[in-house]
């Protein structure tokens, strides 16, 4: 039975192995470093541990049973609601996970943001085709050339879940 929790941010660093595996076994499909894996471990474990610190950014956590199959990064501001990382086992992708995790996050998200944005990258083309079929709006290449940025409405997000 699949279920979705927020991450308790205390023991991030007891879940943290699990969560990074997910990720790099999905991104080494689609766009690898040429780091080593514990290298890559290294940076993003900093990165997310320091983001997690700020109340607004929140990890909801994807299990099935008691095993950890995906996870969903995001952050919001006064106005905007920031999808910053989704992943999914790669036995639990395409199966009908992505709603639901939707539908746990409207109930449990503040209903008065304006916008939404969220980045893909470029060699992901299923974070492309769900974004976009979304409603979101391909605005062009981050910083570094490597994700596309997608902006669009909260309203409209919401409109999207309930058909």
């Amino acid at each position: 039975m699949i279920t979705f929790s927020f991450l308790n941010k205390n023991e991030f660093h007891q879940i943290a192995p699990v969560i990074f595996s997910i990720l790099a076994d999905n991104m080494e499909k689609i766009a690898p470093t040429g780091n080593t894996r514990q290298e890559d471990y290294a940076c993003w474990y900093t990165s997310v541990k320091e983001g997690l610190q700020r109340e607004e950014r929140q990890m909801i956590l994807i299990h099935d049973d008691e095993n950890l199959v995906g996870f969903f990064q995001y952050f919001t501001n006064t106005d905007t609601f920031r999808m910053e990382e989704i992943q999914f086992a790669p036995d639990y992708q395409g199966v009908g996970l992505f709603r639901p995790l939707c539908g746990f996050v409207k109930q449990n998200i503040r209903q008065d943001l304006a916008s939404v944005d969220a980045y893909a990258n470029i060699h992901n083309e299923k974070s492309i085709g769900i974004l976009t079929k979304m409603g979101l709006k391909n605005t062009g290449l981050n910083k570094n050339g490597r994700s596309y940025h997608f902006e669009g409405s909260f309203a409209d997000l919401k409109k999207w879940y309930e058909t």
